[in-house]
């Protein structure tokens, strides 16, 4: 867990310090979603993904050789 302050400024800007933007994998030009909380008056912020490619690497196996028998397995499953 990290915990940093920041200073809000004028027309409600922060600067995002440089190990949480790291820590984050966000840089210049990202999108942020903020979850505000109001019982508890806590707030949450997480990366906008602009592309999920590779979200997904290694679900259906490790190689293309365990991707084909997958495949393949769930292609013949179609017809029972």
């Amino acid at each position: 867990m990290m915990e940093l302050e920041v200073e809000l400024r004028r027309k409600n800007q922060l600067t995002w310090p440089e190990p949480l933007a790291r820590a984050m994998g966000v840089s210049e030009g990202a999108r942020l979603k903020i979850v505000y909380e109001e019982a508890t008056g806590e707030a949450r912020v997480r990366p906008i993904r602009v592309s999920y490619a590779g979200v997904l690497r290694g679900t259906y196996g490790a190689s293309e050789e365990e991707i084909r028998a997958y495949l393949v397995a769930e292609r013949r499953s179609w017809g029972e």
